[in-house]
This record gives C-alpha cells, sequence and structure tokens, in this order.
C-alpha cells in the first residue's frame, strides 16, 4: 500500500488534465505549467492535427471517415525533444512540429477528430501515456471522456474576439498574415463543430476549475494552475492516514467483515479471483464505489475487494426471499426500485454517505452481458453531487458465467480506478444535466478499465 510522504511526492505523480475551446491558451499553458512542475506535457490536440496532416497529406479526403480512421489507426507518433526542450511532433518519420499548425490543417483537424475510431484510437494512446502518472494533458475532452480521474481538472476559456487575436498573433509570428475577422470565424465554426459533435463533445467537466484567461497573461494563467495543481496535491496529502490511523470513517461490525473474508477467499479458491486498484494510498475518508454489472454475484464478489464496510443498493424482490432477505440487510443493503426514480433510496444512500459508510452502486441499474457496457443512470451523479463523495470506478469482469470461471476461462477480474473527485462541491449546482454529465464520466472511467483489460495492459 503506497503511503506518500509528502504533498510534494503526490505533486510529482499528479494527473493534471487541460481542457478549453482553440484559442484559450491550453497548450502554451499546459507547456508552462509542465515545465514549472517538473511533469512530462502531453500535446493531444497535436495528436489530432498530426493524423489530419498525414489525411492531407495522403490525399484522402477528411470527409472519408473509413480511410481517416485507418490512418488514425496505423500513424506511428513520437514526440521527441527538440531545441530548449520544446517537444517536436514525429508521424511516421517525419517532422511535422511546424506542418501540424498550418491554416488547412486547422481547418480540417475538427472533422477527422469527430470520427469514433480516430477518437478511440487517440484516446487509448492518451491514456497509456498519463497510466504512470506525472502529467499534463490538453484538449477538449480530457477531463470528460479521456481522464474521469485526472487529480487536476482545468477548463480554460477565453472571449471569441481574444481568442481571435491570439490566434492572428500565432500565425503573424510565423509569416502568416490573415485577417482577425477571418480567424475569428473560423473559431465559431470550430467551437459549435467540436460542442455538438456526437463523439466526445467539447464541455466543461462536472467538477474542474473554470480559468478565464482573457484578461490574463500567460504567466498569470500557468501561476493560477500551478497553484490549482499545488493546493490539490496539499489536499490529497492531507487526506492520508498517517501510519497507525485507520482509513476507514466507520468502524467494521464483526459479521460483516466475517462474510467479506470469507467471500473474497472463496472467490480466489474457486474462480481464480484477479485484484488490481490503481490507486493503493490509504485515504482517510470513504467512497462511492461505481462498477459495471454483470451477475447477481458482482455484491458479494467486489465487497470482498474493498476492505471498507460498504452499504448496498439492491432491488426489493431480493428482500422478500426467507433468510437471504434478512441477511443483506444485515449486511447494508437496502431496497430500490429500479422503474421509477426512487427517492427515498437516494435519501438513504445520502444518510450512509454522510455518516461515513462507503456505498456500491451499479449505475447501468441492471445486468449487462456482453463485452459493452450499459448507459449509466443519473442516480450515482445524484449520490455525487450531493454528498461531495469520490467515486472509484470498478470493472468486473467473469462473473457472468461462473461455470467458465471454475475453469479459470476466463477468471473473474476486479479493477479499482481512480477515484474522481469534485474540485470543490459546494459550488456545483446539482442539477439533472450535471447529473447526467457526471454519470457518464464515470462510465467513462469504467470503459476505460474495461478496455485495458480487454488489451491485456
Amino acid at each position: 500500500m503506497m503511503r506518500p510522504q509528502s504533498a510534494e511526492e503526490i505533486l510529482r505523480t499528479i494527473v493534471v488534465s487541460i481542457d478549453g475551446p482553440a484559442g484559450s491558451g491550453k497548450t502554451t499553458t499546459a507547456r508552462e505549467v509542465a515545465k514549472v512542475l517538473g511533469l512530462l506535457h502531453v500535446d493531444t490536440g497535436a495528436m489530432y492535427r498530426a493524423v489530419t496532416w498525414k489525411v492531407l497529406d495522403e490525399g484522402v479526403d477528411p470527409e472519408d471517415e473509413a480511410g481517416v480512421t485507418s490512418i488514425a489507426a496505423h500513424i506511428n507518433l513520437d514526440f521527441p525533444d527538440g531545441e530548449e526542450g520544446k517537444k517536436h511532433v514525429v508521424a511516421d518519420g517525419t517532422d511535422v512540429t511546424d506542418a501540424i499548425r498550418t491554416l488547412d490543417v486547422t481547418k480540417n483537424v475538427s472533422v477527422v477528430s469527430s470520427y469514433a475510431g480516430v477518437r478511440q484510437a487517440m484516446v487509448g494512446l492518451q491514456r497509456r501515456v498519463s497510466e504512470p502518472g506525472g502529467v499534463v494533458l490538453e484538449g477538449r475532452d480530457i477531463g470528460s471522456v479521456v481522464l474521469p480521474s485526472a487529480h487536476v481538472k482545468v477548463y480554460l476559456d477565453a472571449s471569441c474576439d481574444e481568442r481571435a487575436e491570439r490566434r492572428r498573433k500565432e500565425l503573424s509570428a510565423k509569416g502568416v498574415e490573415k485577417e482577425v475577422d477571418e480567424i475569428r470565424e473560423d473559431i465559431e465554426r470550430r467551437d459549435h463543430f467540436d460542442s455538438t459533435r456526437e463523439h466526445s463533445p467539447l464541455k466543461i467537466p462536472v467538477g474542474a476549475h473554470v480559468v478565464d484567461t482573457t484578461s490574463l497573461t500567460v504567466e498569470e494563467q500557468v501561476d493560477k494552475v500551478v497553484g490549482i495543481a499545488r493546493s490539490t496535491a496539499k489536499e490529497l496529502f492531507s487526506r492520508v492516514a498517517k501510519p497507525g490511523q485507520r482509513a476507514e470513517l466507520t468502524k467494521k461490525a464483526f459479521h460483516y467483515e466475517f462474510i467479506r473474508r470469507f467471500a473474497l477467499m472463496a472467490t480466489k479458491v474457486l474462480f481464480g479471483l484477479r485484484i488490481r486498484k490503481k490507486d493503493t494510498t490509504p485515504y482517510v475518508e470513504n467512497f462511492i464505489y461505481a462498477s459495471n454489472h454483470r451477475s447477481n454475484a458482482d455484491p458479494s464478489v467486489i465487497a470482498g475487494t474493498v476492505t471498507r464496510e460498504m452499504a448496498f443498493v439492491a432491488k426489493r424482490m431480493l428482500f422478500k426471499i426467507p433468510f437471504f432477505g434478512a441477511l443483506i440487510r444485515s449486511l447494508n443493503a437496502f431496497p430500490t426500485r429500479r422503474d421509477i426514480f426512487d427517492r427515498g433510496a437516494m435519501e438513504h444512500s445520502l444518510s450512509e454517505l454522510r455518516n461515513g459508510r462507503s456505498l456500491l452502486i451499479f449505475p447501468e441499474g441492471h445486468r449487462v452481458s456482453g463485452k459493452e457496457l450499459g448507459s449509466g443512470k443519473p442516480g450515482i451523479g445524484y449520490l455525487a453531487l450531493n454528498s461531495g463523495v469520490a467515486v472509484v470506478p470498478v470493472f468486473i469482469e467473469g462473473s457472468g458465467n461462473l461455470k467458465k470461471a471454475l475453469l479459470r476461462r476466463p477468471r473473474i477480474t476486479v479493477i479499482h480506478g481512480r477515484p474522481i473527485r469534485l474540485a470543490d462541491p459546494s459550488k456545483i449546482d446539482p442539477t439533472s444535466e450535471n447529473c447526467r454529465e457526471f454519470t457518464n464520466m464515470v462510465m467513462c472511467a469504467i470503459g476505460a478499465l474495461r478496455e485495458e483489460h480487454q488489451h491485456g495492459r
């Protein structure tokens, strides 16, 4: 179990996501923040631009989704250090650092990046690069889709006029003269396209720090983000259990712990249970554990992998089964209706969370078979936004067919992701839209764990 010794140690492994529209200062700010904090800078926008450059260089029509997706799936990208520490962009052996900033690439990058296949290829790469931590990533959907569990989520914004003027100066410095009105029209077009596209649209991640850069210098932008990162590291360190201190906020009942350990041992022996946890830091806090749902065995299997005592949401009919209903009730399970928004169950859940107990919930609301995930219900967002409790995404595989699991084909696997935290829960309005958006972020995090498992990483 990793126990950081200082806030600076946490800061060295922190993940910072910076989102925002074109011209808001993402790339410059991210690069300088990474330099100040000694972290790796990943320019995700450059990845999409490099794919766009390759599409144009190969003579492929940017409207040809199949052709563009094929290029994205096979392109080899590298980001070596150049002069003065500036990262270069190399696509299939060609240095395209300057070529990807041309107006032709800029005009086509939005449509290229809108394709699901292109985003899937680039998002996978971005997640692999960020896995060790100690990175700053910038783009348009980092905090909402790529890395919902980023320790620091920032959204930079600025007026359209300011962004157009910045882009004009940037082009002018490269010897390209364009009228500011033309640039403004292009930015407005990209804003509309990016915010309304079907796959991973531009949006402010729920719980992110919003920084308006309209009247800020680059240095001031960098200082703000660096300050947010440092304060986040200090806040996280303040939650780390000191030697000899229990991380759990509630004391486990003897019978709960006995059954939990028995379930854990039985699942390991019978089904070859494998457990992976992305963050083993002993934080002194409770969590909402949000998992995909494969079978009726999921609650007991997942509970076995969590040392904290949890409450469970279960369908009403289970409580009508003689003996079994009484047993699960004694293990902190309580009933809910699935056909409606069960306010009573939600209030009971919030009461458990406010009293320091953790909670297991299945956002899909029902069992889903196959490789794909179901859509998440807004209940998980409602609980997180109203309680301020961090959400740990969980992916379970193999529990849907216990007979095959007995033969280890496949073994049952449970993967715990990194907690998804809200910057300042007291400032977030738990509207229906925000609850849905946060639920989508949780499902994206579970989906990332699923894809990682399927690719054997």
